[in-house]
């Protein structure tokens, strides 16, 4: 009779964790944006200051939410944080969110909150830099921070998330995961962390030991990511660093096993206005090299996908779009698995009782 009893406390646990709202105060409580003082803080209870919020009403909501933040948008010599209430940059900020969270409307509600990222040139300084704790971009992950807090007290409703982010957007997310998630109740709602074109590294995760990261295509509360590089590259502030982690996402593999063309199910390729200039199935194969722990490919199609401030061979803002369809797939994959484990959680309690 104890061991019946006990195992209904676990299963009921586990249902509390799958379909419980959050108390809003388990991410540290950071200050309340709304009574912060403007030149610090930004106000999240200001509809303007996101740049994606769902535009349908409550009861039309999807059951996964989607948390988001994009990678650097601003240069500036002059400037060290992007100045994120310009029109102009406000308009380029959405439409890069939207370019890379569409593979995502069809399965979640998508939540993109503004922060202030780091201007390029500052934090390619700071991630050139294996030891550097990125001061230039701690702004961004306060704001990260602050915004994901709003998310969970007045929009997250109890539902799991998944956690998006590429580039810098990827590195305050990985932060937030650092700092916040050691809370099992936050572990428990996230079904996966795409953390796209983040270094991580076996450091990391001895460091924050309630961190783990994929091993396979369908394993839950993990991090996923990849850098990705021509076979012939130059040094990337990315990839190199000991004990550095990659998963392939055309065969959801960590290891050196390449995965063919005829596994990618479509790159999507877009003109910086949210429309989209090509969709090419068997873009490319990949192979991860283990002793730089970069994603190594060669593209079917001849067209430059690097870029004159990273280098030649850093396909770094191709990270998303080379395996755009893949992305799309194993979310939805990875969600279904998690909801199937919350339902029949449930139908266990149903049968013990």
């Amino acid at each position: 009779m104890k061991k019946f009893s006990t195992a209904i406390l676990l299963l009921l646990s586990l249902l509390m964790f799958a379909f419980a709202g959050c108390d809003p105060t388990v991410v540290g409580d950071p200050p309340i944006v709304e009574s912060a003082p403007k030149s610090r803080f930004i106000d999240y209870s200001d509809k303007s200051n996101w740049v994606l919020l769902p535009e349908i009403s409550a009861d039309e909501l999807k059951a996964v939410d989607i948390f988001y933040i994009y990678p650097t948008v601003f240069v500036s010599k002059d400037d060290a944080l992007m100045r994120w209430d310009a029109a102009e940059m406000q308009t380029k900020t959405r439409n890069i969110a939207r370019q890379q969270t569409a593979m995502f409307t069809t399965l979640g509600n998508i939540y993109a909150p503004f922060v202030r990222q780091a201007e390029l040139n500052r934090a390619l300084t700071d991630l050139s830099d294996p030891q550097s704790k990125y001061p230039s971009m701690e702004t961004g992950v306060q704001d990260t921070i602050n915004a994901f807090a709003h998310y969970l007290r007045y929009y997250n409703k109890g539902r799991p998330f998944i956690l998006v982010g590429h580039s810098q957007g990827a590195l305050d997310l990985f932060e937030l995961l650092k700092r916040h998630f050691s809370d099992p109740a936050l572990q428990n709602k996230l079904i996966v962390a795409y953390l796209i074109g983040c270094p991580v590294t076996t450091k990391d995760l001895t460091e924050n030991p309630h961190l783990k990261v994929a091993a396979g295509e369908l394993d839950l509360g993990v991090i996923v990511t990849w850098n990705t590089e021509a076979e012939v590259a130059v040094r990337s502030p990315f990839t190199g660093r000991p004990g550095s982690y990659c998963i392939n996402p055309l065969n959801w593999r960590t290891d050196a096993v390449p995965a063919s063309a005829s596994a990618n199910l479509g790159a999507v390729f877009f003109d910086g206005e949210n429309h989209v200039t090509s969709e090419i199935p068997s873009f490319c194969g990949a192979q991860i090299r283990p002793e730089t722990g970069a994603l190594i490919v060669t593209p079917a199609c001849s067209g430059k996908y690097d870029s004159t401030l990273l280098g030649a061979g850093i396909y770094h803002m191709n990270d998303i779009y080379f395996f755009y369809r893949n992305l799309e797939a194993n979310a939805r994959d990875r969600a279904a698995n998690y909801l199937n484990n919350s339902l029949r959680a449930y139908q266990l309690i149903m049968e013990m009782l």
